[in-house]
């Protein structure tokens, strides 16, 4: 009996009586194939849709399902995959992939005659997977409160989704035998990859059955599958053992190859992915050699590029490999590095969503009517990923000025791929009539980028070489390409468009030389080495990165007339107003800009407004700092206060520190700026009152009773409180203004502690303490001692907890 039947009644009774239910399952219990197949035959649900993350695992648990009722697929038992559909209208439970499942939400948002959707591995936490269980909450919401949402998988957080999305989390075991660890420490960590097929031809040594050897990439798994055929031939492995790579892009063939069991005594090495982590079991595995990397995509905000960058796995990631071990009896893991450095792994990865480039997101939000703050999403992407996110959006037509998506955007969407890469094949398309050969020029472009094969730093040169000769993967990318697109292949291709057509792409990356690098459109820098084989003054690039996200890789000429006379939209004429320090006065000037190039500028006839004015001291403190002004120390302290009142009681103060003040200058500074009109004015503007403008008159007042400036002691003082970001306020007073005060006091109701530093009547240190209680019983003996003898004509009481506090001598008490 598998280990979900155990929990099946309690979770049919949950899915009943609540719209959203959360199932954690350990690997092995059967969630992702007996628990689908029961609740069609048990007809609870006329139609389920199940979400899998990964191509191959959607397709071998369809395949899988299909046989258990012995028919094809394609009858009761569906797929929908990116190319791939094999439905009828007999179909009850229907296996897609994450796009699929966004593209039918969007397409139908009542999801009509689906009573079930079910997010299978969700502890993966892909964007994509975020996205549509957002927008299937919505269905509910807004159309469908019959529809049921069961949200599953093995490690993922179930508390946090329990509460998260309103469910009642259902908890079963796993059916899991005993994995037993080995750990390999590495001395150079950077050289690693070079151990792992050693480290497999050792775990094959040492154990029996079939391994499966976890690599990040594809290019990793080239190296090590050449090192272990190069072992074969030289007797290092048995010649009964077949060795296997396994990854995402194969043909079903070759991967059906790696997952089928071994004959008879046979054994085999499986090369694979992350893509083998989850939602697969491949039979006669009881060995698993992880490397423990994977390959991430890490957006970088500020250019707006994309790295595919190796990194080291969560334990969460590791456990789930391991656990493909002691699927089918027990089994061992041999892990790549110490114990102590897997023990410092994060716990879980860090979500994609906020990791990513969500251009996608966002105008899937924009065509469903609605904004990405606004979707129930577990974590949030910064405003920064938002922003970064609406203005490509704009540069590639696909949304408005209001936000609102266009025409354009919703044809963007329904192409399956990269948004980039389907606005230069919509508009190539369109533009073809005029500019003959546009368009398989772009088909060309696409191929090249997504095949991954272009080793040449000209763009130009590069497409001139895969037409020539094509690499294998160029082929089958430019086949799929033509095909879909109903377009037959070219000899020749129209390369005077080349710099248009990446313009169609990467609008955000035309780069304008600036000294020894240059500026991209979105703002961002990059570097030009001396032996890159263009040194145009402008240039169109396609691939960056490197350690810095600065290092072109490949790039093209930029006909900037051609781009203009076809793109109009991309160029602006922006009124700058700016200060010029040299001359000391205010400059007006017409910029004619892409983007955040400026392509030439002129003077301005216009006189400049007040606002105007103040904008540009606003640029200016931004790029020189907080210098420019001056920020006292009531300022300061001001600051801190407020940023203290929200750590404390954020339901009623903002969140405002002095990083996220100086990224909002024009919001709160700019007005108090209008008539400065030199360098030394600027210094002398009062900080302090647009500060206490960041919040109204209830806040203030509300501010001064939680975290006053000051504070009355016994005889009556008023004395300044000193404020920390972190740490205790700090009051330093007389001692003998605090007889009589028993207890220490606090701040902010309670939550912030108050250290008291206890003065001498010579203004002189004598302890500081946060337990007046403590000090009063104890070391004020010792100090009473001592100041009796120096201080004779003050008050030194043997009571000091319930005397009378004073600020005179003995003799005017």
């Amino acid at each position: 009996m598998l280990p979900i039947q155990s929990v099946y009644h309690t979770l049919v009774t949950e899915l009943s009586n609540n719209e959203r239910v959360v199932l954690q399952a350990p690997p092995g219990a059967g969630k992702s194939t007996w628990l689908p197949l029961q609740l069609i035959k048990d007809n609870h649900f006329k139609r389920i849709i199940m979400l899998e993350p990964r191509r191959l695992a959607a397709r071998n648990i369809a395949s899988f399902l299909a046989e258990c009722l012995d028919e094809p697929l394609g009858q009761i038992i569906g797929l929908r995959i990116r190319g791939e559909s094999i439905v009828s209208k007999q179909t009850r439970l229907e296996i897609v992939t994450e796009g699929m499942l966004t593209r039918m939400l969007q397409d139908d948002p009542e999801l009509n005659g689906v009573d079930l959707v079910i997010f299978d591995e969700f502890h993966e936490r892909s964007i994509q997977a975020e996205t549509a269980l957002a927008l299937a909450f919505e269905v509910q919401l807004a159309y469908r409160d019959d529809l049921k949402l069961l949200i599953m998988s093995a490690t993922l957080d179930g508390e946090r989704l329990s509460a998260e999305f309103d469910a009642p989390l259902v908890q079963s075991e796993g059916r899991q035998f005993p994995i037993s660890e080995v750990y390999t420490p590495l001395t150079n960590e950077a050289d690693w990859l070079s151990h792992i097929a050693p480290l497999t031809l050792k775990a094959m040594a040492e154990q029996t059955g079939s391994a499966l050897v976890f690599l990040p990439g594809v290019k990793e798994i080239k190296a090590v599958e050449s090192a272990l055929l190069d072992a074969k031939n030289a007797g290092l492995i048995e010649q009964n053992t077949a060795i296997y790579a396994l990854f995402g892009k194969q043909d079903k063939k070759t991967q059906q190859a790696a997952l089928k069991p071994c004959d008879g005594d046979k054994r085999k090495i499986v090369l694979t992915t992350n893509v083998a982590e989850t939602s697969l079991t491949i039979d006669g595995i009881r060995i698993v050699v992880d490397s423990g990397k994977e390959k991430i995509t890490q957006y970088n905000v500020k250019n707006g590029i994309s790295q595919l960058l190796t990194v080291n796995i969560a334990k969460s990631s590791a456990i789930q490999r391991a656990g493909r071990a002691g699927r089918i009896e027990a089994g061992v893991v041999y892990r790549l590095g110490s114990k102590e450095l897997f023990e410092r792994r994060a716990n879980h990865a860090t979500p994609e969503i906020l990791r990513s480039d969500i251009s996608q997101l966002v105008l899937e939000c924009a065509n469903w009517g609605t904004h990405i703050n606004d979707l129930v999403l577990l974590d949030k992407p910064s405003a920064k990923q938002i922003s970064a996110a609406t203005e490509l959006l704009l540069m590639l037509e696909a949304i408005d000025a209001d936000g609102k998506i266009t025409t354009l955007g919703r044809k963007m969407l329904s192409y399956g791929t990269e948004l980039r890469f389907a606005h230069m094949l919509i508009k190539a398309e369109q533009l073809d009539a005029n500019y003959s050969g546009i368009y398989h020029l772009a088909v060309y472009l696409v191929a090249l980028f997504t095949s991954q094969t272009n080793r040449s730093s000209d763009i130009a040169t590069g497409l001139t070489l895969q037409l020539n000769t094509p690499h294998g993967s160029f082929e089958k990318e430019l086949t799929l390409w033509l095909k879909r697109l109903k377009l037959k292949a070219v000899r020749t291709l129209s390369l005077e468009y080349l710099s248009l057509v990446m313009a169609l792409a990467f609008p955000d990356r035309i780069a304008q030389k600036r000294g020894n690098g240059l500026r991209l459109a979105n703002g961002a820098g990059a570097t030009l080495h001396s032996d890159f084989p263009l040194q145009d003054p402008l240039l169109c690039i396609g691939d960056m990165g490197g350690a810095t996200g600065q290092h072109i890789f490949n790039a093209c000429k930029c006909d900037l007339t051609l781009i203009e006379s076809v793109l109009p939209y991309l160029f602006t004429n922006k009124e700058i107003a700016q200060y010029d320090e040299n001359a000391g006065r205010f400059i007006a000037e017409t910029h004619y800009c892409l983007g955040q190039l400026v392509l030439s500028r002129k003077p301005s006839c216009k006189t400049l407004s007040a606002d105007e004015k103040a904008t540009a001291w606003c640029s200016i403190i931004a790029k020189k700092g907080w210098q420019l002004i001056t920020l006292d120390e009531d300022a300061e302290q001001y600051i801190v206060r407020l940023t203290l009142a929200h750590k404390y009681l954020p339901n009623e103060f903002p969140a405002i520190n002095k990083q996220c003040l100086f990224e909002s200058l024009a919001s709160w500074l700019a007005p108090y700026l209008r008539d400065v009109n030199s360098l030394n004015a600027l210094k002398k503007v009062a900080i302090l009152p647009a500060l206490k403008n960041l919040i109204d008159w209830q806040q203030q007042t509300r501010l001064d009773e939680l975290l006053p400036e000051r504070l009355a002691v016994p005889t009556g003082s008023k004395l300044k409180i000193q404020y920390q970001v972190d740490g205790p306020a700090k009051l330093a007073v007389k001692m003998q203004e605090m007889y009589g005060v028993a207890t220490t006091p606090t701040l902010a109701s309670g939550h912030l502690a108050l250290a008291i530093e206890l003065l001498s009547p010579a203004m002189r240190p004598l302890q500081i303490t946060q337990d007046l209680a403590g000090f009063w019983a104890s070391s004020y003996r010792e100090v009473q001692k001592e100041m009796k003898g120096r201080y004779p004509k003050h008050f030194w009481p043997d009571d000091p907890a319930n005397a009378k506090a004073t600020n005179k001598v003995k003799s005017r008490m």
